[in-house]
């Protein structure tokens, strides 16, 4: 997947943007939480608040980006955690510099999460569709549903899925922004079903903080 863009020229491309927790919660490239590296998660933490700080921004400035009411629900933080209960194999005393580290960024994810979440609330970012649009998400959902077991897609997954199908239809030209591959792969079989335009409902993944690659292969 090539033509790397920004989020900016997805803005203009798009009158509606659709977020899947992993474009928001961090970009591909990002190091990964489950390394066995300490240093590892700490950079996946600290790239993890950059990413919901980088949203903020966005969704103060322009009014096109929207959560599903899963995904807000897949988005929003657990209660917070203990120290223990973040590095059971240590001793809060006697802890590492880098493991208290570590400990901070988790924390301070979690207060940039809920802020995010917050915010999506408070401008009314959480979608509700209305009658016609759900009577176009169940015929849509019916006909692809096939998809949904072969792909291995969650329900969470299926219905953003459709949720941004139902806009490009409705709404204007939307795009969903997602790292998660079951999804794009879902998405490609999608909008050949249903022939739909890539110009009209379009994937993007989200390949550094504000690098974005189309999604057709």
């Amino acid at each position: 997947m090539g033509n790397f863009i920004p989020l900016e020229r997805i803005c203009e491309e798009f009158d509606f943007i659709l977020l899947d927790t992993s474009a928001l919660i961090n970009f591909l490239e990002a190091k990964s939480s489950t390394s066995l590296k300490l240093k590892d998660r700490i950079s996946c933490k600290k790239s993890e608040i950059d990413s919901c700080i980088f949203f903020n921004k966005y969704l103060k400035q322009k009014g096109m980006f929207y959560l599903t009411e899963r995904v807000s629900e897949e988005f929003e933080c657990p209660k917070n955690k203990t120290f223990e209960e973040v590095l059971p194999y240590s001793n809060r005393s006697k802890s590492s510099k880098k493991e208290r580290v570590y400990f901070g960024k988790i924390c301070s994810a979690m207060k940039e999460r809920k802020k995010l979440l917050k915010n999506f609330k408070k401008e009314n970012k959480i979608i509700n569709l209305d009658i016609f649009e759900n009577y176009k998400y169940n015929q849509i959902y019916r006909r692809n549903k096939p998809l949904k077991k072969i792909k291995r897609l969650t329900e969470t997954d299926y219905d953003l899925l459709i949720t941004a199908a139902v806009f490009s239809v409705s709404r204007g030209n939307t795009s969903l922004i997602s790292n998660d591959f079951s999804i794009l792969y879902a998405y490609q079989d999608l909008i050949k079903n249903e022939r739909f335009n890539s110009s009209k409902y379009g994937f993007f993944i989200r390949k550094k903080e504000n690098t974005f690659s189309r999604g057709i292969v």
